[in-house]
């Protein structure tokens, strides 16, 4: 069976488009992934922020120690320069993490409404202040339902990329 050019035009056309459409399904499912993994980091760097903290409570006067401190004063047979290097490139990353944090939650706390202050709140009581909140103590100090305390967080949580990430937070269709 031979085909003409024009089947071979149709059937070029047909694949071309099926091959279009496979690609542009293929973006939009990388792109969602890409913006739930956000989502997940913000979630994970707010849910290890206390830790974070307690890890970084002293490390600005260890660091400055660290600093001053000569190689002789070290003992050199249990510690290499190297462990060392990484011990306070580590201990940096972490101070950085948290001053970034700092600054994204002072951010959005600035840009909110004053209703939108309460979603804050509740964020706040989640992930920020030295004293872990429960679900139920927050609900109860708010006057929210329990199930309101998890919208209000997830509300807050989906307004966050845009703060951490910039516009390669933002979703274009």
């Amino acid at each position: 069976m031979k085909l003409s050019e024009k089947d071979l035009e149709v059937i070029s056309k047909a694949t071309a488009q099926v091959v279009i459409e496979h690609f542009e399904n293929q973006s939009k499912r990388l792109e969602k992934i890409k913006h739930d993994r956000r989502l997940r980091n913000i979630k994970l760097l707010l849910s290890n922020y206390r830790g974070l903290v307690l890890h970084c409570d002293e490390i600005v006067e260890e660091l400055s120690d660290f600093e001053s401190m000569s190689i002789q004063d070290l003992d050199v047979s249990t510690i290499s320069l190297e462990s060392i290097e990484s011990i306070k490139k580590s201990k940096q990353k972490s101070l950085a993490m948290v001053w970034f944090i700092r600054s994204k939650m002072d951010a959005y706390k600035n840009s909110c409404t004053q209703d939108d202050l309460r979603y804050f709140r509740v964020l706040e009581k989640k992930y920020l202040t030295p004293i872990k909140w429960s679900i139920k103590q927050i609900a109860e100090s708010e006057n929210i339902d329990k199930t309101t305390v998890y919208r209000y967080l997830d509300k807050v949580i989906a307004d966050l990329p845009v703060v951490f990430f910039g516009v390669d937070a933002i979703h274009f269709e």
